[in-house]
């Protein structure tokens, strides 16, 4: 792997970190100034721009008691110096504070671009769902949704 594949890939992982740690400044910080974030149906979200994606990502995290998102295989495509493509699988369950719950798998499709600093960011993030179900998470919500420094 190259250090920019490497680079890429943790760029990926921090974002699905900061949703499971509930950071969501910290999942608009892995995206461009105009980055955009989306996700298909059943969700359809779609927010343009670091100040949208902050919010909306606080919104959908605010919305429920617990998230844990888990990533599968990423793939990482180099398409030139500063341009990347890539592929995510993932699988999220949680539960909204209305209750209901949620249980989904998909992949994420992602173009990314390296900044002069040498970061890597998002341009355009889009979740496509695969499978997705509301039936009842049986469990006990053991730590309520909180953002954790840890």
């Amino acid at each position: 792997m190259t250090s920019d594949t490497l680079l890429v890939r943790e760029t990926i992982e921090r974002f699905h970190d900061a949703v499971n740690r509930r950071d969501a400044a910290r999942c608009a910080e892995l995206f461009g100034a105009q980055g955009v974030w989306e996700v298909a149906p059943p969700f359809e979200h779609r927010f343009e721009g670091r100040a949208a994606i902050e919010k909306g990502i606080t919104g959908t995290l605010g919305a429920t008691v617990f998230l844990v998102q888990s990533t599968g295989p990423i793939v990482v495509d180099l398409v030139s110096e500063k341009r990347a493509k890539a592929r995510t699988s993932l699988q999220e369950f949680g539960r909204f504070v209305d209750g209901a719950s949620m249980r989904a798998t998909g992949t994420y499709y992602d173009e990314l671009e390296r900044q002069d600093d040498g970061t890597w960011r998002f341009l355009h993030r889009r979740f496509e769902v695969s499978y997705h179900e509301d039936s009842p998470l049986p469990g006990v919500v053991l730590h309520p949704a909180e953002r954790s420094s840890r």
